[in-house]
């Protein structure tokens, strides 16, 4: 039996006030592997929360699978996004990878899943599942990877939220 245990990471950006920094949309490091497939991604469903009280994005819930045969990082993500921003149940988003160094010397890898929230957040959710690959140009190795990093990302930014999520091997 293998034990998940789940981080919540919380990042708030402060923009200083500069709207063209909120006009642009502000990307996350790393390099663009969203899926062409649209299958990728699928509505599962919505919820309503009847008593928010916070404009905070949820973090997602996170797996990551390490196949060794075929040498592939597969990723399953369950994100919680603002109805207004869905249309016709099509969520609009990015899946951004970017590889760091850790304060030990190891290459850690992180997944932003990119989408516009509003700036206040609805009572009502859409849930989505988002299974994609990791890009194999990791410089570490996959399966090197004891764990990832995955981010529900605000592209005009005021927090971001992730979880840090053990990898299995399948």
């Amino acid at each position: 039996m293998t034990k998940t245990t789940t981080t919540t990471i919380t990042t708030t950006i402060d923009n200083n006030d500069d709207d063209t920094a909120i006009d642009a949309g502000i990307t996350p490091p790393g390099i663009d592997i969203t899926p062409k497939d649209k299958d990728a991604v699928h509505s599962i469903g919505t919820v309503t929360f009847k008593k928010t009280k916070s404009a905070e994005v949820l973090s997602p819930y996170v797996e990551a699978y390490y196949d060794s045969h075929s040498n592939a990082l597969l990723i399953q993500a369950v994100v919680y996004v603002d109805s207004p921003l869905v249309e016709n149940e099509i969520l609009h988003y990015k899946i951004i990878q970017n590889t760091y160094i850790d304060i030990e010397g190891n290459p850690q890898l992180q997944f932003f899943i990119v989408y516009n929230m509003p700036e206040e957040l609805s009572a009502d959710l859409f849930i989505y599942e988002i299974v994609f690959n990791a890009n194999d140009s990791f410089i570490g190795g996959f399966s090197n990877l004891e764990k990832i990093q995955t981010f529900l990302w605000d592209s005009d930014p005021e927090t971001s939220r992730g979880t840090e999520t053990p990898v299995r091997s399948i």
